[in-house]
Formats: structure tokens, C-alpha cells, sequence
């Protein structure tokens, strides 16, 4: 108890200057955003945009907002997957609140962290959820990194050079991150599961990808050189996450790859909007909807084990 005492004030020093820093650090990611967001509206022109979003009807509305529901499917499959290997007893309706409510906490948090705390909707096994979450949103990161480096290959020759030498660093980061959490990972997450995850991962990215393809494709037909812009997009997106929510820095990396393939920067910048719409504010909207509902009816149940207790 008295090293308690002596520890407390330093603690809640700490506690305080951490809040401090993230506060500081979400209010410096908002003003990026909202610059970058800024930039990129006046360089194309509010008009611009305007006439490229009504463009989109509502046949392709239609065809993304169900995409995304099968996206959301995906994902469920895989947390699913995931979370039964701590909660064999895990029932697919709780994985799935688990899934939306993480979605939820992610929206209010810096670069969508808040993800990967799925686990305080399962009540038990939070640290192994934890780091099963982060598992999760690793593996869908190191995809979308290495389809777009694919892609970055085929479309810039020139660049290849430059592209091989930036892989030494990010080897360095993975080999640390391996070698700093492998004994905390392979405690609950057996080598095995490791191609499943990676499966699922590259499904939905796929399908995410299939999603900006379907927005801004067009009356075009087949198109290699665009379809090859996109992972290339998403993965300088994913290496970049400077902005709230991501919001400007998706713009604005749909705006530069399409500028300089001499592809329509307005259509990526619509379809980009559509993309954080039907994919990043849907499952939040779901997820925090649930939360709520589910608060209500636990209160209500409250109140009349109380009323029949009285």
C-alpha cells in the first residue's frame, strides 16, 4: 500500500500527460484531415465534383451498398474465426455486436485504434482479444500494403528502384514487431491460422477494391491501367494514416495516383467519399444503433428485477 502511495502521484502524472498527447495528436490528425480535405475540393473544383457525384446512379448505389454489406460478412467470418480460438462457445450473433461495436469505438477514435478493443463487448479474454484484433487489423494492412506495391511496380518502371529499396525499412519494422510481440501472438494464434486470416484479409480487400472499380469504371470497359490504380491508392492510404479517420488523406491519395495516370481525379474523389460512407460510417452506424439498443434493454431488465425484488 505505501509503494502504492509513492507510485500514485507519478501514475497519475503519466495518465494525465498521455491524455494530454492523444488529445493533442487527434486535434493535429483532425486539422490534417480538414486541410488536406480543403486542398483537394479547391484543386478540383466544387462544380467539378459536383457534376462527377451525379454521375453515380442508382444502379452502382445499389450494387456498393450491398458490396459492403458483403464485406461486412467477410470481416465477420474472419473475427469469427479469430475470437472462437479464446471463445470456442462464441455465438455468431455476439462475434458480429462484437465486430459493429468495435466499428463504433473506431469512428471516435484516432486512426480507427478503437478497432482493434473489440473484446470489451465479450466481457472475458480482453487481452487475448486484443491481440487477436490486432492480429485481424495487421494482416488486412500487410495485404493492402503488398497489392499495392504490386500494382506500384507494374505502373512505374521507373520508380521500381526506389520501390525495392523502400522494402529494407518496412522489412526492419516487421522483423522488430516479430521478434518484440511473436511470443504474445503465438499464444493465441497458432502459424496455421496465419494462411486463413491472410485469406480472408485478401478477400476483402478485394472486395473493397471491387467497390472504387464498379464507382469510378464508368461507361469504360475493361481497364488495366485503372484497375491497377487502385490497390496502389488504398495502400498509400493505409501507409499514410496522418488524418482523422483517414478523411483527406483517401481523397487526396484517389486524387494524386489518378492525376498521375491521367486517369479522372473527380470520379476517385466521389468514389473515395462513397468508399468511407458505405464502408467506415455504415458498421459504425450499425454497431453504435445495437450498442444503445442493447444498453436499453439491459436497463429495462434492471428495473424490473428491482420492481420484483421490491
Amino acid at each position: 500500500m505505501t509503494v502504492w502511495k509513492r507510485l500514485y502521484p507519478f501514475t497519475a502524472r503519466w495518465s494525465i500527460e498521455i491524455a494530454r498527447c492523444i488529445c493533442m495528436l487527434t486535434l493535429v490528425k483532425f486539422a490534417v484531415a480538414a486541410a488536406l480535405l480543403s486542398y483537394v475540393v479547391w484543386y478540383l473544383e466544387p462544380a467539378s465534383l459536383w457534376q462527377a457525384a451525379g454521375q453515380i446512379n442508382g444502379g452502382q448505389w445499389l450494387v456498393c451498398g450491398i458490396m459492403s454489406l458483403l464485406g461486412i460478412a467477410v470481416q465477420w467470418l474472419k473475427w469469427q474465426r479469430l475470437a472462437r480460438i479464446k471463445l470456442p462457445e462464441l455465438s455468431w450473433s455476439d462475434g458480429l455486436y462484437s465486430l459493429l461495436g468495435g466499428s463504433a469505438l473506431g469512428f471516435m477514435t484516432p486512426g480507427r485504434l478503437g478497432e482493434v478493443g473489440r473484446g470489451i463487448f465479450l466481457g472475458r479474454e480482453r487481452a487475448s482479444l486484443l491481440v487477436l484484433a490486432a492480429v485481424d487489423k495487421l494482416s488486412s494492412v500487410v495485404v493492402t500494403a503488398a497489392l499495392g506495391g504490386i500494382a506500384a511496380w507494374i505502373l512505374w518502371p521507373s520508380c521500381r528502384i526506389w520501390l525495392a529499396v523502400s522494402l529494407f525499412p518496412v522489412w526492419i519494422v516487421l522483423r522488430w514487431a516479430w521478434r518484440r510481440w511473436n511470443t504474445r501472438i503465438e499464444g493465441v494464434l497458432h502459424r496455421g491460422d496465419w494462411g486463413v486470416v491472410l485469406g480472408w484479409s485478401l478477400l476483402f480487400n478485394l472486395l473493397f477494391m471491387s467497390q472504387f472499380y464498379w464507382l469510378v469504371r464508368g461507361n469504360q470497359g475493361f481497364n488495366l491501367v485503372l484497375i491497377l490504380a487502385i490497390p496502389a491508392i488504398f495502400a498509400l492510404k493505409a501507409l499514410l494514416p496522418v488524418g482523422f479517420l483517414d478523411i483527406g488523406v483517401r481523397e487526396a491519395a484517389a486524387v494524386f495516383v489518378f492525376t498521375a495516370l491521367h486517369l479522372e481525379a473527380q470520379a476517385a474523389f466521389v468514389a473515395s467519399v462513397i468508399l468511407f460512407l458505405t464502408n467506415v460510417c455504415l458498421p459504425a452506424v450499425l454497431g453504435g444503433l445495437w450498442i444503445i439498443a442493447r444498453k436499453v434493454t439491459i436497463d429495462k431488465r434492471i428495473q424490473m428485477i428491482r420492481k420484483v425484488a421490491l
